[in-house]
Order: C-alpha cells, then sequence, then structure tokens
C-alpha cells in the first residue's frame, strides 16, 4: 500500500512538474532535506524518484524559458557565478587531476560518480534559483525544511525510545547501510541547519502555536546530542548566537542560552558530555591530531597542484603520497575542496560563504530600516533563519568535509530568493509605478 501510494505521489509531481518546475525543485530538495528513500527505504526499493523528477522538471524549465514564463536573469549574481566556476574547477580536476583514475583501498568515493552527483545538484540549483521567484513559491520550500526537521526530530527521538543505536545515533539507512545521514556528524547537521527555520517559523505566529513551535526547539537540540557531534554541537551554538544578536527582543533571545545549557546537562548524555569536554583539550586528542595531519596533508596537495587540485573526489588516494599517516578525509571543507579540485575552486567556495553571509546579514537590517513591521513578515523570517541556518553549517564545516551536503545549495537557493523579492519590494516602494513582472533588481546584477 505505501509503495502505491509513492508511486502514485512521485508521478503526480512528475507530471505537474513539467507545466510548473518550481514543484519538481521543492521535491527534489524534499529528498535532500526529508530523505524518504532512506527512511522508508522499502517503498523505494527498484526506481529513481529523483531521476524521473528531475527529468520532468528540466524539460518544464527548457519549456518555461524558451516561452518566457520564467526569468533565467535572476539568476545572474555573484553567489551563483562563484559557484558556476566552483563547477567548472571540479570538471577541470576530473579529467585532469592526476589522482583521478587511481584506485586502492583509500578511494572513498567514485570519481565518477561524485562527477554525475555534481551535475544533479547544479542542475537543480539552477532551476531552483530561477523558478523560487514569488513569495509563495518559498513559503513551500520553508515549509518543507520546517517539516522535514519536526520529523526528523520525531524521528530519531523514537529510535532513541526503542534503543536502535549504539552509542551515537546516526540517520536513517537503507540496505547496506546506506543513507544521506547515516555518519553521525551529518545528521547532526541536519538539525543545526533546520532548527532555526522552525524557531523564526514560530517567531512569525501570532498566536499560541508560537509556543508550541518553539517546544520543538530542545528536542531539536537533543537531537544532535544523541549524535554526540562536537561538530554539531558547535554549529549549534553558532546559531544560538546568531539568533541572539539579531533577536528583536533581546530579553527573549538570551533566555535560549540558558534553556540550551539546561536541555544540554539535563540530556545531554554521557557521551556528548564526555566529548564536549574534550573540545578544550582539542590538541591532546587522537582524533584532533588525525585532522591536524590531515591538513597539513591537504596543503601539501594544495601546494603541489594548485590549479586542478589531486582530482575530483580523489583525497584518499593522493594521501599516501603527502603523509604516512593513515589515509582519511580532510575534515575541512574548504581544505577538502581545494586539495580535490584546485585553489581557485576553494577560493570560489569562500567567495559563496562571504556573499551569502554579508547579503543577508545586510538585508535584515535594511528591511527593518524600511519598515519596522516587516519583523513580522514571512519574507524577513526566512532572511534571519537561512542567516543563522549558514553560519552554524559553515563553522561545522571547518572541522567536517561537507562538500557533498546538498543543503548548502538549498540555502544558497532561499538566500537568493529573499534577496531578489526584498530588492523587488524594496523597489516597488520607492517608484509611484510597479516594475515589470520578472525585473531583476540591479542591486541583484552586482
Amino acid at each position: 500500500m505505501g509503495r502505491m501510494i509513492v508511486i502514485g505521489l512521485i508521478s503526480l509531481v512528475t507530471l505537474l512538474s513539467f507545466a510548473f518546475p518550481w514543484i519538481g525543485a521543492v521535491a527534489g530538495y524534499t529528498f535532500t532535506a526529508l530523505a524518504p528513500q532512506d527512511v522508508w527505504y522499502w517503498d523505494f526499493t527498484g526506481f529513481r524518484p529523483e531521476f524521473w523528477m528531475l527529468g520532468a522538471t528540466g524539460i518544464g524549465f527548457v519549456i518555461g524559458v524558451m516561452t518566457h514564463r520564467i526569468n533565467v536573469d535572476i539568476v545572474k549574481n555573484k553567489r551563483n557565478l562563484y559557484l558556476f566556476i566552483l563547477l567548472i574547477c571540479c570538471v577541470i580536476s576530473y579529467y585532469f587531476g592526476p589522482f583521478t583514475h587511481v584506485g586502492g583501498p583509500y578511494r572513498f568515493t567514485n570519481s565518477t560518480y561524485r562527477l554525475d552527483n555534481l551535475y544533479k545538484i547544479f542542475i537543480l540549483f539552477l532551476i531552483a534559483s530561477a523558478c523560487i521567484d514569488r513569495e509563495s513559491r518559498l513559503k513551500v520550500l520553508y515549509g518543507v525544511l520546517v517539516f522535514s526537521g519536526i520529523y526528523m526530530t520525531y524521528w530519531a527521538h523514537h529510535q532513541y525510545v526503542i534503543g536502535n543505536y549504539n552509542g551515537r545515533l546516526g540517520g536513517p539507512a537503507g540496505p547496506g547501510n546506506s543513507g544521506m545521514y547515516v555518519d553521525q556528524n551529518s545528521f547532526a547537521m541536519l538539525f543545526v541547519v533546520l532548527s532555526p527555520f522552525i524557531w523564526y517559523w514560530g517567531a512569525i505566529q501570532r498566536s499560541a502555536w508560537k509556543w508550541i513551535i518553539w517546544l520543538i526547539i530542545p528536542f531539536c537540540w537533543r537531537a544532535v546530542f544523541l549524535t554526540a557531534s562536537r561538530g554539531g554541537l558547535l554549529g549549534l551554538g553558532v546559531t544560538l548566537v546568531v539568533i541572539v544578536l539579531r533577536s528583536n527582543r533581546r530579553i527573549l533571545g538570551l533566555l535560549l542560552l540558558p534553556a540550551f545549557l539546561f536541555v544540554f546537562f539535563a540530556h545531554g548524555g554521557s557521551v556528548m558530555l564526555r566529548r564536549a569536554t574534550r573540545i578544550t583539550n582539542y590538541h591532546k586528542q587522537g582524533s584532533a591530531a588525525d585532522r591536524l595531519e590531515s591538513w597539513h596533508a591537504a596543503l601539501e596537495m594544495i601546494v603541489h597542484h594548485p590549479i586542478t587540485g589531486v582530482g575530483l573526489a580523489s583525497y584518499g588516494p593522493a594521501f599516501p603520497h603527502y603523509s604516512n599517516k593513515q589515509p582519511r578525509e580532510a575534515h575541512d571543507t574548504f581544505l577538502q575542496i581545494a586539495a580535490d579540485n584546485g585553489l581557485i575552486a576553494g577560493i570560489m567556495y569562500l567567495l559563496v560563504i562571504y556573499g551569502v553571509l554579508t547579503s543577508l546579514w545586510k538585508n535584515g537590517i535594511s528591511m527593518k530600516k524600511r519598515d519596522p513591521d516587516a519583523i513580522h513578515s514571512f519574507l524577513y523570517a526566512a532572511n534571519e533563519a537561512t542567516l543563522a541556518s549558514f553560519a552554524g553549517l559553515i563553522v561545522c564545516s571547518v572541522f567536517l568535509s561537507l562538500q557533498d551536503f546538498e543543503i548548502f545549495y538549498c540555502l544558497v537557493v532561499i538566500a537568493n530568493a529573499v534577496l531578489y523579492l526584498s530588492n523587488t519590494n524594496a523597489e516597488d516602494s520607492d517608484q509611484p509605478e510597479p516594475a515589470q513582472d520578472g525585473a531583476v533588481a540591479p542591486s541583484m546584477q552586482a
């Protein structure tokens, strides 16, 4: 029965995507955030729903561009340009990297698979960036992230209640223990990213629902504690600091910090508490020493191959040539990208980060200056949620290899939509006549 429902829903979304490609884009990011193919893997065995939906969405996108229903000028901004250059660097590293086709026991990821996955990620990103150009569509994508966060919080605590974990909780897994969030750090990142969206969704409610929604937040924190991920703990801390600094009701924001500390010490668990106390003794730990050795090897790779890198997804095979230690991932997203794909790719990644954070930070301030009541609007909530979420994710990326974490691209899509809509609204308020439908704000071209 469940399989028939899944097939029916996928078929419906696929058909709708021909006419409304934004639906297919949102559905694509639903598979990224909610990972239904891993949660209910038995209903997805034997077919590839993302393939069919992305194909239909791509066709619908091309038709929309040809019929001028989709304005591709929206995607013309510096953030997207940096990501496009990053993709080009990855393609170059795949074909010209010296270790791309070197096999062996330390090839953690197949290079061809990684390149195919990158193409899929960027196609979805391009379509979503062009199609999520209305507040109603952005609300749907925002709602998907909120629902995913709430459901995954429930899933994590359900696993805890039934005892289906051993010390550290990983995400849902299909046959062969495969899944997007099987790794505890990746699963923790999911809650780091999604919890600010739940918080700001509650913030714009004007009824008792506000407090009901906010009651979910401590359970999101506890889900991170169940993973015992130190990166996740740091990420949560950063999101809280950003929320407090940006809070319009500073006292309410400051209450988050003691609430977080209470939940941490009361429900953090022995594994999380033990691992957290080691953060201050970072230089004395074996895992810390491993990271430092890996960072040193990554820097050596960058120095020797600054243009092409060692090859797409080839950090593992290259590692023995630059270190006599046990090969491992870089445990730093910038170093991982730069070592694999060259220094230019790493710089593009940093420019995307800088562009998103600074633009959202300034945009939230500008929205309040233009209209003090904007703090109660959905668009302002989306701006602040994305800012806090992105800040937490980036801090975590200093200690983890998150180059394949697709929600990163989803957050950039939301940032693009928020900035585009904010600039459009600002132009409309400054002009007696409304701008033409689909016009791109001049500041977005910068």
